[in-house]
C-alpha cells in the first residue's frame, strides 16, 4: 500500500511541504535489519541495512523516493509526457519507465551506452516492456544535446511541454525524497529500532541521494556523517555538484516551509570517498562482487 504525503515523516514535521506535488508510490517507512555477521567484514562494530529495496511495489530501489515528487509535478502541470535519461542499464529509467506508465504518463528514454552485464539486459526489458520509447545516443553531451531538441518537439506535437527529468532524478524536488529518507530513519532512531549511526554509507553517482540525506540529517538533529562513494565520472559526481545540491533542495524547503531550516552546506564538508569507482561506471571489481556475494548469502 502505497503512503499518502500527510503520513511522510518531513510532512509532518514541517506541514508546509504538504502544498508540493507528491504523488503516492512508495510504502514507507522502509524497514532497517540489523546485520551483525556483516560487520566483521567491513571493520565495523554494528552494521544495519536500511531495506529501500522494498520500497516500491512495482519496482524498489531509491529511485521511488525522488519519483513521487518527480511524477508527482508531472501530474499536477497536466503533462503528457516526461523526458528522462541514463545509461542503457539505469535502474531510474527502469522506475521512471514503470511508475510512469502507471500514471498515464509517455514516458522518453534517451539512453547512452554502459558496458554489458545481465543487469543491463533486465533493465533493459523491463524499460521496453513499460512502454517506454526508446532514444539511443552514443554519450553523456549527446544526451543533454538531445533531450533539447526532444523536449522542443515533443511540446509541438503535444501541445503541452514535457517535463524533464535529469539523470537519476537529481534536481531540488526529487533530492526531497531522500530529506524526508533521513526524518524516516530519525523516527526509526527514536522508537529504538536502532541506534544512531555513526556513517551511512551509499552508492554516489548522480548525487541527489547523498545531497537529500546530507541535508535531512543535518535538518533532523541526527549527527551521522554521510559516506557517499563514486560509482561514475567525477565530472558529474564530485563534492562541489552535491553541496550545490544540498542547498538547492534546502532552499526550495525553506520557501516552502519557513520553519524548514536553511542549511548551507560547503563542498569540504560533503565526504566523498573515491577509491570504489573500479575502471568505470557499472563495471564490476573483485571486491563488488566480493560484496554482492555476502549480502545474498
Amino acid at each position: 500500500m502505497s503512503t499518502p504525503s500527510s503520513t511522510l515523516a518531513l510532512v509532518q514535521r514541517f506541514p508546509g511541504i504538504r502544498s508540493l506535488a507528491h504523488v503516492s508510490l512508495g510504502c514507507w517507512p522502509t524497514p532497517v535489519r540489523a546485520a551483525p555477521e556483516l560487520a566483521p567484514d567491513g571493520g565495523l562494530r554494528s552494521l544495519t541495512i536500511k531495506c529501500d529495496d522494498v520500497s516500491g511495489l512495482a519496482y524498489g530501489g531509491n529511485k521511488v523516493r525522488k519519483l513521487e515528487f518527480l511524477l508527482g509535478q508531472a501530474l499536477e502541470e497536466r503533462r503528457r509526457s516526461v523526458v528522462t535519461f541514463g545509461a542503457t542499464g539505469s535502474n531510474h529509467v527502469r522506475a521512471t519507465a514503470i511508475y510512469g506508465a502507471q500514471l498515464g504518463l509517455r514516458v522518453h528514454a534517451v539512453l547512452s551506452p554502459q558496458p554489458d552485464n545481465a543487469y543491463w539486459r533486465s533493465n533493459w526489458q523491463a524499460v521496453r516492456d513499460a512502454g517506454a520509447v526508446l532514444h539511443m545516443v552514443d554519450s553523456y553531451s549527446q544526451a543533454l544535446s538531445f533531450g533539447t531538441e526532444l523536449r522542443q518537439s515533443l511540446t509541438v506535437k503535444e501541445g503541452v511541454e514535457p517535463l524533464v527529468i535529469p539523470f537519476g532524478g537529481s534536481n531540488a524536488r526529487g533530492t526531497i525524497g531522500f530529506i524526508n529518507a533521513a526524518f524516516e530513519l530519525a523516527g526509526q532512531i527514536a522508537a529504538g529500532l536502532l541506534p544512531e549511526p555513526d556513517c551511512i554509507y551509499l552508492p554516489f553517482g548522480s548525487t541527489g541521494t547523498a545531497a537529500g540525506l546530507a541535508a535531512g540529517v543535518r535538518a533532523a538533529g541526527l549527527k551521522t556523517q554521510v559516506m557517499p562513494a563514486r560509482v561514475t565520472d567525477l565530472l558529474v559526481c564530485n563534492a562541489c555538484v552535491t553541496a550545490s545540491a544540498a542547498n538547492a533542495v534546502c532552499d526550495l524547503l525553506h520557501s516552502l516551509e519557513p520553519g524548514f531550516p536553511r542549511i548551507r552546506f560547503r563542498p569540504r564538508e560533503m565526504n566523498v570517498l573515491h577509491g570504489f569507482v573500479g575502471p568505470g561506471y557499472a563495471i564490476e571489481t573483485p571486491q563488488s562482487r566480493q560484496a554482492a556475494r555476502l549480502l545474498r548469502e
